[in-house]
């Protein structure tokens, strides 16, 4: 996502999208749903193939879909913050894959956070990684549903906003 962005202001796209009539808001409410649906579209492959080939239950579907579509959101908002912070292709796809990674390791992505030192399971909430891999945790595991993960649910849609107001 950062790097489309960065393209489509170094081809000029931004810059023609900026004279039509439409409002520069209406323009990245464009390009935030656009990433967003393909972010949606991922997910659901994911979830999708995971049960069908691996008989992966995701529990509650009503506290799995509100994690990915804001943990989607939060992804989305990262990637266009990164594309309008970078200038140059180059720039952004190395930031975003160690950024993401990185996130993604403290988070407890690659390994899971009950295996972590309490206090690397505190300092791993800085990253949204981690209240995501608790809801599914709670939802996975421990039978919960929305009602258990509505914290998790919010705290995430906190990053998604702050992504994505830093980006605009």
């Amino acid at each position: 996502g950062a790097v489309w962005l960065i393209e489509t202001r170094r081809l000029g796209v931004a810059r023609r999208m900026l004279s039509t009539p439409s409002s520069s808001r209406e323009i990245m409410l464009g390009i935030v749903l656009g990433r967003w649906v393909i972010t949606l579209l991922q997910a659901a492959m994911i979830v999708f193939f995971s049960w069908l080939i691996f008989s992966v239950h995701w529990g509650d579907p009503f506290g799995t879909g509100a994690i990915i579509l804001v943990f989607s959101l939060v992804a989305v908002g990262a990637g266009v913050l990164i594309g309008s912070l970078c200038s140059s292709a180059q720039q952004a796809g190395p930031i975003a894959m160690i950024v993401g990674l990185v996130f993604a390791a403290i988070g407890g992505s690659m390994e899971p956070l009950q295996y972590f030192p309490a206090t690397m399971r505190k300092i791993a909430h800085i990253t949204p990684h981690a209240w995501a891999n608790d809801a599914f945790g709670t939802l996975l595991s421990n039978g919960g549903n929305l009602s258990n993960v509505w914290l998790d649910v919010v705290v995430l849609g906190a990053y998604a906003a702050v992504h994505l107001t830093l980006a605009t």
